[in-house]
């Protein structure tokens, strides 16, 4: 528990950081163990400085939690400000809402939460989500005050009840009983990585042989930065609605490579001491110590900078503008360590000045929700600022559930019945605006695994979004002598429209169309290739030479409200599209 300033450390947050960095930019598939070496290093800094409180009788609990709350909020504040500012600029309003609800989140410490909920799989986000990395600090303020009454509770048992918690953590992250995305966001899974930081820091270690603390360092920057050693790629089947054909896996199991990098983390902190080179090499770096001492504000600025640019311009970062990019974080960080970590003092004026921060922050956040992220009119998406319901695609989107029943006897329409996912449901709502919707009766199921067996019998066609060797020998066995089964091809409108938005004052706005991702246009042939003539070729649909699509309809609309599913304009530009001239013997 000595009080010598620890300058590895902060070689170790910068090298953290730099992995973390990477990671978002799409440079480094492991780096997001980054955040992995800054949980042990909280750890090892929170706990014993708690104790010494303690021991001191200067301890109290809520003086505690304010200086945590002085330590991250402002520069929080300040992020999620400038965010809420570049937003209000140029986001569409179902972008803007969801980062309303980031800040609000964020600014409570509660990000993680709302990620699991909707992120779900952290490995799976959409790096258009601005403020997603903040879950890291709902988990560690979280952490601060679960483990400061823990402590206050047990504290003539500390060591031990704190290596049960520690173990009861660790076998409640490998154990299989929650989801991929609770573990990665949620404090129970995480707590032993703070934890056992804190147990290290209770004992005395004296280690004679310094060189230890080179081996676990280059161990540990294997973890973080070798993704093409320790992660890599199998193929897979193809994703049909994200085109690709890859997941991504370890050498070992992801779990096993948290647990090392945890290790390695801990070795390394225990083996090296003040004499040792690294610990000169520290104190001397010019980079990597600045970087650590400032890993905050580049970690809280990195994200929305990318996330913008993947917002507004283009999906993947090329090294020129990665370069940029990282310029404006350095001096954006720049600026706020020492403008505002380093400056900020608690007292009466700071305070208040920090309350009504909070106030204007969350008020503007809770004012955007409120409005369902409409600031402005979208006629392109027939949007009017003060009365949009933000749930209206998608409820557009899903209203196709309430066909999921038998067909009607007494209906004379040809009956449809349509299986699959949302793309599925896209193909009905094409079919329901199409001038063929008096004369069909529309059944749909989200699978064919447990699709009532009377309506594969009564159905006249089944469209299914899928491969046909996934369409089940039951269906082939219970199909009527005259039915079909077609099916519905994937379709894609780029990666976000706020590309297109942004250049919303131009004269060409309307005639912008966007190129199709390969694997799109290779999910698209092998689709069709399998289904032969009994396909939908929605990809091509609308397709030029060039292989770009349009992002508007005729009558400029979006043709989708998120760059995969339809609007209603959409699903009724498709019906036109199709025409179905070629159908009508089907429909």
């Amino acid at each position: 528990m000595g009080k010598t300033y620890r300058y590895d450390l902060d070689l170790l947050k910068g090298m953290a950081i730099i992995a973390v960095v990477l990671y978002h930019a799409g440079w480094c598939k492991s780096g997001y163990l980054g955040v992995d070496v800054f949980f042990v290093i909280n750890g090892y800094l929170v706990v014993p400085k708690v104790l010494n409180e303690i021991a001191e009788g200067r301890f109290g609990y809520f003086r505690f939690l304010e200086k945590k709350i002085f330590r991250l909020l402002p520069s929080v504040l300040l992020v999620s400000l400038f965010a809420l500012s570049i937003g209000y600029v140029g986001m569409l309003p179902n972008d803007y809402r969801y980062l309303s609800e980031e800040v609000f989140a964020s600014s409570v410490f509660m990000n993680n939460m709302l990620q699991a909920i909707t992120t779900q799989n952290y490995w799976a986000a959409i790096y258009h989500k601005i403020l997603m990395h903040t879950w890291f600090l709902g988990v560690l303020f979280q952490f601060y005050i679960v483990f400061l009454l823990f402590v206050m509770l047990f504290r003539k048992w500390l060591d031990k009840s704190l290596l049960i918690l520690t173990i009861l953590s660790l076998l409640c992250y490998l154990i299989p009983i929650d989801t991929i995305g609770d573990k990665y966001y949620l404090l129970p899974y995480r707590f032993f990585e703070l934890t056992i930081g804190g147990l290290v820091s209770l004992k005395s270690f004296k280690v004679s042989k310094s060189y230890y603390g080179y081996f676990f360092l280059i161990g540990l920057l294997f973890m973080i930065f070798c993704g093409s050693f320790t992660i890599g790629e199998r193929a897979m089947p193809y994703n049909l609605e994200g085109g690709t054909n890859t997941i991504r896996e370890s050498v070992m199991p992801r779990e096993v490579i948290l647990l090392l990098t945890v290790l390695c983390s801990i070795l390394f902190i225990i083996t090296n001491n003040q004499t040792s080179k690294i610990t000169s090499f520290a104190q001397k770096s010019m980079l990597l110590s600045p970087l650590g001492k400032m890993s905050l504000s580049v970690f809280l600025w990195h994200q929305p900078l990318f996330a913008f640019y993947r917002y507004f311009y283009a999906d993947e970062l090329s090294f020129i503008v990665l370069l940029g990019i990282l310029v404006v974080v350095f001096l954006l960080s720049v600026f706020t360590y020492y403008l505002i970590e380093k400056k900020i003092r608690i007292n009466i004026a700071s305070r208040i000045c920090l309350l009504l921060s909070f106030i204007i922050v969350s008020s503007f956040a809770l004012w955007i929700y409120s409005q369902g992220g409409a600031v402005r009119d979208v006629p392109e998406l027939n949007i009017t600022k003060g009365s949009y319901d933000p749930d209206v695609f998608e409820r557009y989107t899903d209203r196709v559930y309430q066909y999921d029943h038998d067909f009607l006897l007494n209906n004379k329409g040809k009956k449809i019945l349509i299986i699959g996912n949302s793309f599925a449901r896209d193909f009905a709502n094409i079919l329901l605006e199409s001038s063929f919707a008096d004369s069909i009766q529309i059944s749909y199921h989200n699978n064919f695994g447990d699709c009532p067996i009377s309506r594969i019998r009564q159905c006249e066609r089944i469209f299914f979004f899928g491969w046909k060797h996934q369409v089940p020998e039951i269906v082939w066995q219970n199909l009527r002598p005259d039915a079909e089964v077609w099916g519905i091809g994937t379709k894609n409108h780029g990666t976000s429209n706020g590309i297109f938005f942004k250049n919303r004052y131009h004269e060409d706005y309307y005639a912008q169309r966007t190129l199709i991702n390969e694997d799109f246009h290779t999910v698209n042939r092998l689709l069709r290739e399998e289904w032969q003539a009994q396909y939908v070729d929605l990809l091509n649909l609308s397709l030029r030479p060039d292989g770009t699509v349009p992002i508007f309809t005729p009558d400029h609309y979006f043709i989708t409200y998120d760059s995969r599913h339809l609007t209603p304009y959409g699903a009724f530009f498709y019906a036109k599209l199709i025409v179905f001239p070629q159908m009508k013997h089907i429909i």
